[in-house]
């Protein structure tokens, strides 16, 4: 678990997040690297901090928020420039597309990319002003601060410690639950936990219908 997971009021960034340069994709491909990088691990401390799950290239939270935009320097990440930093999160797996790319669309790639007028530094003014929810591949991310076979450790952990194991609850149950909604687990992440503790045979899901947001399918914990 993260040392500041969940704990919002005394997350602090760390420096590299006051530099101005750190806004603007850098030319040479190592710096590249260790940006790009360094932009990941942040943005996984903070939503894990902040429990947030989605973040979106494009969005209107995204566009003024302090994780993209630093208001004494006034500099703002570029779109271009967070979606490359999604598709290494994606390669890295600590995120997934939402929704997926569209077949042979090819995400951008450290070391691939030339850094342009694109994924220059923006001032905050300028990215509140660009227009919001662009449809655009690989906008969107689900944000894997933990993975899912995680939170399933997680889940099957807190399972055993309440005495469920052979119990059969509906899906229902186990998103109104007290630990689910005191992690603010949302549906779609629940289903993929769940789904990893079903291939490694800790848990059984049934009804008539697989779908992710069918809430009365059963789960028993074995």
């Amino acid at each position: 678990m993260a040392p500041d997971e969940g704990d919002a009021a005394s997350y602090s960034f760390p420096e590299v997040h006051a530099f101005a340069p750190f806004y603007t994709l850098q030319p040479n491909a190592q710096t590249m690297a260790l940006q790009v990088d360094l932009w990941m691990r942040l943005i996984l401390s903070y939503c894990a901090a902040h429990r947030r799950f989605q973040l979106d290239a494009d969005g209107e939270w995204e566009r003024t928020s302090d994780l993209f935009c630093h208001r004494e320097l006034d500099r703002a990440l570029s779109p271009d420039t967070i979606r490359l930093i999604f598709a290494h999160m994606v390669d890295k797996g600590r995120a997934v597309y939402d929704p997926p790319l569209p077949r042979g669309y090819k995400a951008p790639k450290v070391g691939q990319v030339e850094p342009d007028r694109r994924t220059h530094a923006l001032s905050v003014s300028a990215a509140r002003a660009l227009p919001t929810y662009q449809v655009e591949p690989g906008n969107r991310i689900w944000v894997y601060w933990h993975t899912p076979s995680e939170w399933g450790d997680q889940i099957y952990a807190w399972v055993k410690d309440t005495g469920q194991t052979r119990v059969v609850l509906t899906l229902y149950e186990l998103q109104h639950s007290v630990w689910v909604e005191r992690q603010g687990l949302p549906p779609h992440m629940l289903r993929q936990a769940l789904d990893t503790l079903v291939v490694r045979k800790c848990a059984q899901i049934f009804g008539s219908s697989a779908t992710e947001g069918d809430e009365n399918l059963g789960v028993k914990f074995v």
